[in-house]
């Protein structure tokens, strides 16, 4: 054990004292602290230029209504707050030019508008655009070279289809006020479920994020991905070196095959456990700032660090077995495809674990190793969670799956690290696996 333990303690070093390790491990934390800060410094320097709209009316009756519509928004909290301007104010003006029935004409026109800065954008509003069942000139268009920005575009068509329906139920003969008031009606709330504690008292439900909902369980799945997608590699990489070096021998001749697996195994685990314990702790620290910490299930963070164990230690092992066999980097990539398949699948496969985590798919594929290790991790960081018998279930059959992988991997590293010459087939590693001493 203590020679196990050594080998674990010099690789552990190597990898985790290294700037490479830090950067890759404070990268992503630095990347999105600074989006915050910037969006905290940039917040106030929101473009207020004012935006202008030349409306091009057809039918002569929709555009009145959409400056009406635009005043009120200049006066909203959409553009003022507490006095201070927030946001950029929409200017409508009417085309009154003669080319309003060419349309080719009165396109390039208000294109070099639009060019020249003159205008920000035009619409063209088609003459039959009130007509109930419409016609050869019923569409709205709307044009501009700043395609990213959608404020003014959804505006408009928010607000037309508004005048729209108004002038159709005045046509008709209703009061469109009155047929607003009686279905009009308040957006749904979402919450959780009432909860009686064992002392009879109730919990009121609380509301719901179907955001949080998401991000949650497929950023844990994410980060279970990261951190064997980052560990194994290592593994793989120092196993070749160490062979190709003919370091493997003279390691040999003080310890075992299976410590040096042992050793490198332990260290490869403990790299990834600290990888995913500085996330999962600077999730937790974020979400108590923002007083979120009903977003994440109780024991979610637990049932994380097991599954992601069980992960890396059937990852790991399987990756250094095969690596074993491997006379360069070259031929490890022909064996390490099929295992990276392995982990890709059940993190693609999250979304519909998310969606509906306890349907017969997600249950099943919970219950296979190693899909089972994001599949029940997804689950269980779904409110209200996977029954209990099927958490230790997967874990169990994780388990034994990783021992077993463990043991193969063991037995293909004892013959594979001092193999030299062509490097074998994957029907050689398993005859490797059960052939004798």
């Amino acid at each position: 054990m203590r020679k196990i333990l050594a080998v674990a303690k010099t690789e552990y070093k190597q990898v985790v004292l290294t700037k490479s390790f830090l950067v890759s491990l404070l990268f992503p934390l630095i990347i999105y602290g600074g989006v915050f800060v910037l969006s905290a410094l940039v917040g106030d320097k929101t473009d207020l230029r004012d935006r202008v709209l030349v409306v091009a009316d057809r039918t002569e009756a929709i555009t009145e209504g959409l400056i009406t519509a635009n005043e009120e928004r200049n006066l909203s909290d959409a553009v003022l707050q507490d006095g201070k301007q927030v946001g950029p104010r929409f200017v409508i003006q009417v085309y009154e030019g003669e080319l309003l029935s060419d349309t080719r004409q009165l396109l390039v026109e208000l294109s070099d508008q639009v060019r020249d800065g003159d205008i920000f954008a035009f619409a063209l509003i088609g003459s039959d655009y009130l007509a109930v069942e419409g016609g050869d000139d019923d569409l709205l268009q709307y044009y501009s070279d700043s395609p990213t920005f959608s404020r003014l575009p959804n505006w408009l068509s928010r607000t037309t289809r508004e005048i729209v329906e108004e002038s159709r139920f005045l046509e008709a003969g209703y009061d469109a006020r009155e047929i607003n008031l009686l279905t009009s009606h308040n957006g749904i709330e979402r919450f959780s479920l009432a909860e009686v504690d064992e002392e009879g008292n109730i919990t009121e439900p609380k509301e719901e994020n179907p955001l949080a909902a998401f991000l949650i369980p497929f950023g844990l799945v994410m980060l279970i991905f990261i951190s064997i997608q980052m560990t194994t590699p290592i593994l793989l990489n120092s196993v070749i070196e160490e062979k190709m070096q003919r370091i493997a021998e003279v390691l040999l001749s003080s310890l075992s095959p299976f410590q040096l697996l042992a050793g490198k195994l332990i260290a490869g685990v403990s790299v990834g456990l600290t990888f995913s314990a500085v996330y999962v702790l600077s999730l937790s620290l974020s979400l108590r700032y923002f007083e979120r910490m009903e977003w994440v299930p109780q024991g979610t963070y637990f049932w994380f660090f097991l599954f992601l164990l069980t992960g890396m230690l059937a990852f790991g092992s399987l990756f250094a077995g095969v690596s074993s066999a491997c006379q360069d980097l070259k031929d490890s990539q022909n064996f390490a495809g099929p295992i990276i398949l392995l982990m890709v699948i059940p993190m693609m496969l999250s979304l519909v674990t998310i969606e509906s985590p306890d349907g017969p798919f997600a249950v099943s594929l919970s219950l296979i190793p190693p899909f089972s290790i994001m599949a029940m991790m997804t689950r269980i960081a779904v409110p209200p969670g996977p029954p209990e018998w099927q958490i230790f279930l997967s874990l169990g059959l994780n388990l034994a799956f990783a021992f077993l992988v463990v043991w193969a991997s063991s037995r293909m590293f004892r013959i594979g690290i001092l193999s030299q010459g062509k490097t074998p087939t994957w029907k050689e590693l398993v005859r490797w696996i059960f052939q004798r001493n």
